[in-house]
């Protein structure tokens, strides 16, 4: 597939988006959104590949939205009275990103070096696993210009980070570490930058070894219950995807393998 913001690839098990605009720091455009859309959309109709990775190419992750083709364009629309002022962002289907990442049968990893700010973070939030290199940067930066956090960040931030702390990164919009967002649950490690790319595939084929039709069922039990203060009701979804997974191939592979002594072949059944 041929795109002009990203480029798409497949490596081993793990389909690799990366974001493809150095010479602007990688920042964020509709049109790079729908791009990334469609080669994850790619990446889930291919069979072969288990694992979502999205990095970047350049020194820095995604500076944020453009400015002269996302903040400029929507100003200017405004003020003409163009009730469409909001058509860059919604024809990119950015509103509905969350849902879709969230909803994504294939788990994403995000891999991060130098500066991912404002749009450049939020839209990595809901991406199932984030890692960092060791000179990643992150910043909420909406307060400098004016602006609120967008893609649902307002309430994935504290639920990662605690709200004291989401707060205060807000509030200030300062940069934020590798180091101190691992601290904070933003990121899961931090790396350092040359190994950054290799390890988020290893981490990707690592994911993609284990039983496919088990990952969604488990992450959709994770997304859904996290915040789900009924218990009962969570130990209800819990057993009805439980009955189902007792139900698979998979499973009884899993089985099979340990009765067996041997290392069980997944690979074999998604064929």
């Amino acid at each position: 597939m041929d795109f002009e913001q990203i480029t798409y690839e497949q490596r081993g098990k793990v389909g690799l988006i990366t974001l493809n605009r150095p010479e602007k720091l990688n920042a964020w455009t509709p049109k790079m959104m729908a791009e990334m859309r469609q080669a994850m959309d790619a990446a889930v109709a291919e069979p072969s590949i288990s694992a979502i990775v999205v990095a970047a190419n350049g020194r820095g992750f995604c500076a944020g939205a453009d400015i002269s083709q996302v903040f400029a364009k929507r100003v200017e629309a405004i003020e003409s009275g163009d009730d469409n002022a909001d058509a860059a962002t919604t024809a990119a289907g950015s509103r509905s990103w969350v849902d879709y990442l969230r909803t994504l049968p294939k788990p994403t990893i995000a891999a991060v070096q130098g500066a991912a700010v404002g749009i450049g973070v939020t839209q990595i939030l809901p991406m199932d696993i984030r890692i960092a290199a060791d000179n990643a940067r992150f910043g909420f930066f909406f307060v400098k210009m004016g602006l609120m956090p967008e893609l649902a960040s307002s309430a994935l931030l504290p639920q990662m980070v605690g709200m004291s702390r989401a707060i205060e990164w807000c509030l200030t919009g300062r940069m934020i570490s590798g180091v101190e967002a691992k601290e904070a649950g933003l990121v899961s490690e931090v790396v350092p930058v040359d190994q950054l790319l290799e390890r988020a595939l290893a981490l990707g084929e690592t994911i993609a070894n284990n039983p496919g039709p088990a990952m969604p069922a488990i992450r959709k039990l994770l997304i859904n219950n996290a915040h789900n203060d009924d218990i009962a009701a969570v130990q209800r979804s819990e057993g009805a995807a439980l009955e189902a997974a007792y139900r698979t191939p998979e499973h009884k592979e899993a089985i099979a393998a340990f009765m067996e002594k041997r290392t069980p072949n997944f690979a074999a059944l998604a064929h």
